[in-house]
């Protein structure tokens, strides 16, 4: 009888197309976040309650999709590291 090898797959390679949707995420936050604090000091439209829900809005939703891509940066260096 032949034994079955399996074939392995790094981790490193395995985490790279995960990788490459977090940097897009990551680069679409920072956009909205960017939107954000560019149109608060640039428009009077803070002073509404709309205006400062749309605002806090872009701003936080921004910062959310920013923070998952250094993480997972973490963990292809830590995986890297092994």
């Amino acid at each position: 009888m032949k034994k079955h090898q399996q074939r392995l797959i790094p981790m490193t390679q395995a985490q790279h197309p995960i990788i490459r949707v977090f940097k897009i995420i990551h680069i679409i936050g920072l956009m909205l976040f960017l939107a954000g604090v560019i149109s608060l000091f640039i428009t009077d439209i803070e002073q509404t309650v709309t205006g400062m829900v749309a605002f806090s809005s872009l701003i936080g939703l921004g910062l959310v999709l920013i923070s998952p891509f250094p993480i997972a940066l973490v963990f292809q260096w830590a995986s890297r590291n092994k």
